[in-house]
């Protein structure tokens, strides 16, 4: 006959081991969920351009030079697959953004939605048969865009703690060549250089051509904006915005 302290040793022992079997169930339906979270999602041509417009994600166009100037979907950010530090360019892509990626057939854009993936990006979608496919309906494709920002300034740490040392804010647009929302923020800059120019100096500033400079301020996204005020950061964003919140943003710091 057991003792009572033992048969409670017993009772306690199940109890124990069964919560713990929950527990393994759970984390491993947890672990299991999330591993197919991280798969890239291959999709067709349709659904690809459906969901572009549905999720409002980053387009990326992974071809050469060569290749998109012959025709790229419209408003595709550009990185060539094997251009110089493809893999640090892809880092600086918003994370909590979903990504769609496509190349000339398909063979690019999966390994760089891997890489993707692997770098912490939320949701990647990558096109079937590349931009073959999508050309094949009869989708739109547009020449790729050849603007090129200016004013860009390629600026050292001591030159950029000069500029934005004085009484007006300054605004600092860190970005790239490459990126489509960077670009869509250039004319919101200049309208705003024109209409606040008596009290805020503006500084573009290229990531790619002044990595030290972004890297010393923690900038791991383009686009991203600091604000600053007697040389002191007192306000930052990543990602595009409109020009109402921004000049709403600036004139709440005069």
């Amino acid at each position: 006959m057991l003792s009572g302290g033992y048969h409670y040793a017993l009772k306690y022992k199940f109890i124990f081991m069964k919560l713990s079997f929950q527990y393994l169930f759970v984390l491993f339906i947890f672990i299991e969920t999330a591993l197919i979270a991280q798969e890239v999602i291959h999709i067709n041509a349709k659904e690809f351009k459906d969901l572009l417009i549905s999720e409002q994600g980053i387009l990326l166009d992974v071809r050469t030079p060569e290749e998109t100037s012959l025709g790229q979907i419209n408003n595709a950010s550009t990185l060539n697959f094997y251009g110089d530090s493809f893999e640090d360019k892809l880092k600086l892509i918003q994370k909590n953004k979903t990504v769609f990626v496509y190349c000339r057939s398909g063979g690019r854009s999966i390994k760089a939605a891997k890489l993707l993936l692997e770098l912490g990006q939320h949701k990647v979608y990558n096109l079937k048969g590349g931009i073959g496919a999508w050309v094949k309906l009869g989708f739109q494709i547009t020449e790729a865009s050849t603007d090129v920002d200016e004013n860009i300034k390629v600026l050292t740490s001591t030159e950029f703690k000069a500029l934005i040392a004085n009484d007006k804010l300054v605004l600092a647009d860190f970005h790239t060549q490459w990126c489509v929302p960077c670009k869509k923020l250039v004319p919101i800059i200049e309208e705003l250089e024109i209409e606040l120019k008596q009290s805020t100096d503006f500084l573009r500033i290229d990531v790619d051509l002044s990595k030290a400079l972004a890297d010393s301020y923690e900038v791991l996204a383009v686009p991203t904006l600091l604000l600053f005020k007697n040389g002191e950061i007192v306000w930052r964003n990543t990602g595009l915005l409109s020009k109402e919140e921004l000049k709403k943003t600036l004139l709440e710091f005069l």
